[in-house]
């Protein structure tokens, strides 16, 4: 039982983690979102704080405007009633009753009574007037009633004072009862004939009409700053996203095209920033294509004349030697000639099957007599340079089938990369070499001929090809062996 609940309480707490982690990639993936949100958090914030001092302030004159109304509408009944006879007065001020005012009239000063006023004033007010209100509360059942007489008992009791209200203008002072905390007060005052005038004022809340009104212009407010926050940030994101794309595109080795320079100022100089970064790279790349393509070309010239004069040398096997030193040296400038020419990335990329390119160069390499075997992994959609990519799997598998006699190829989709994995068994790479062979005529072989090692720059272009697509090549033991990862991005 304590590992069931350890293991539920577990998964609870990452699927929260989760949640949070789902809402924050929401919140921080658009720049709109942040905008707009941050926007209307500020504006609830203030139409809150706004609320709530204009509420206070409202509900308080309100209050003192239904109170001055109830003590000016003693007053008057007062005068008025003064000289009536009785049941006229009954009639007169069951008549002026309202749903949160009761008058009434007892013969003996009720200010002695104390809290019991409340008791009678409540009876009052749920009493219901014929033709003038119909009071459910007057139903309530019991439990409601014993509910109700708890909170009177408990209610505070500030205890009867003078009026003073200018307001008051009946010849008799009279006594008010203020009720704490709440919405309402009692009026007594003596009478000509020695009875007295009671007066009950009692409000569950004071509606406030403004209030409909305010959450409509909040509403309002929200959608025009919604509006404009939206075409705020369209206007911001846009060149960002052209930039972006563009960036990536660079990064990949595409031909880009300069971004449009538009937007604020700040946006503008970052866009007219990166054309300039775009064309000096440019510019560097084909200033080192044509140095080295001039290197080799130059080159041409004295090795074609060294290997004339080795037709001189009367010594067979020193002129084997000599032969074999400068078709190595020849090797080696179209190598890196050729390694240039990789670097300028001419190749338009296209969208193409990237389980169907490998799998169709592992079928031409098994053609030519090499044990390779493919795990097929179904269609994967792929944006590319394909002659380059597939010159640098094939310089991956050439590399395996040259020192474990064979290769197993497979593709593999993570969560950020296609993976092209190249595996064999053979005698594997140290660990302190495995960054080292990836540097240009690095070789672990070390008897410098071409037929057992190459010239050592095929590791070097095949990352390079790699990097120019935004990925790398990383190699890992495979016990025994070599594990070989050609990594792209996920677009």
């Amino acid at each position: 039982m304590p590992n069931d609940h350890s293991d539920t309480l577990g998964r609870r707490i990452q699927l929260r983690s989760g949640r949070r982690n789902q809402v924050t990639a929401w919140w921080s993936r658009s720049l709109g979102r942040q905008i707009i949100g941050l926007m209307l958090i500020a504006l609830v914030i203030g139409q809150t704080i706004g609320f709530g001092i204009s509420w206070t302030n409202r509900r308080a004159a309100l209050k003192e405007a239904a109170q001055s109304e109830f003590v000016s509408r003693t007053a008057t009944l007062s005068e008025v009633i003064q000289t009536m006879p009785d049941d006229l007065q009954r009639n007169v001020l069951q008549a002026s009753a309202t749903m949160h005012t009761r008058f009434w009239t007892t013969p003996d000063d009720p200010r002695p009574e104390g809290r019991a006023w409340y008791f009678n004033a409540r009876s009052h007010l749920l009493e219901p007037l014929s033709n003038i209100m119909t009071n459910p509360k007057a139903l309530a059942d019991q439990a409601e009633d014993e509910a109700v007489i708890e909170h009177i008992r408990n209610k505070p009791f500030a205890g009867w004072s003078d009026l003073d209200n200018p307001l008051w203008t009946y010849a008799s002072p009279a006594s008010v009862l203020p009720f704490a905390d709440e919405i309402g007060m009692g009026l007594v005052v003596p009478l000509p004939n020695g009875a007295w005038l009671n007066a009950v004022f009692y409000k569950s809340h004071i509606p406030d009409l403004g209030t409909i009104e305010s959450l409509a212009s909040t509403i309002a407010a929200a959608l025009v700053l919604c509006l404009f926050g939206f075409i705020s940030t369209r206007r911001i994101a846009r060149p960002l996203q052209a930039l972006a794309q563009a960036a990536e595109g660079l990064g990949r080795g595409e031909g880009v095209s300069p971004v449009t320079e538009r937007g604020s100022d700040d946006i503008r100089n970052l866009c007219v920033a990166f054309n300039q970064m775009q064309h000096r790279l440019h510019r560097f790349i084909d200033d080192r294509t044509r140095m080295l393509a001039a290197i080799g070309h130059d080159l041409r010239t004295p090795l074609t004349t060294l290997r004339l004069r080795t037709e001189l040398v009367a010594d067979e096997e020193l002129k084997a030697r000599m032969v074999e030193t400068i078709e190595e040296m020849q090797s080696m400038t179209a190598a890196t000639l050729t390694f240039s020419k990789n670097d300028a990335a001419v190749e338009d990329t296209r969208n193409v099957d990237l389980g169907a390119l490998v799998g169709s160069l592992c079928d031409d390499m098994a053609e030519l007599g090499h044990d390779i075997a493919f795990v097929d992994s179904g269609v994967i959609a792929y944006r590319c340079r394909p002659d380059g990519l597939k010159r640098a799997v094939r310089n991956l598998i050439e590399n395996a089938c040259r020192y474990a006699d064979s290769a197993t190829v497979s593709l593999v989709l993570t969560g950020n990369s296609v993976d092209i994995c190249v595996d064999d068994q053979g005698p594997g790479i140290p660990l302190e070499e495995i960054e080292q062979v990836f540097a240009p005529f690095y070789r672990l072989e070390q008897s410098r001929s071409r037929e057992t090692g190459g010239v050592g720059l095929g590791l070097s272009i095949a990352r390079a090809i790699a990097r120019q697509h935004g990925g790398n090549i990383h190699f890992s033991p495979n016990t025994p062996g070599l594990h070989a990862v050609l990594s792209l991005p996920r677009m």
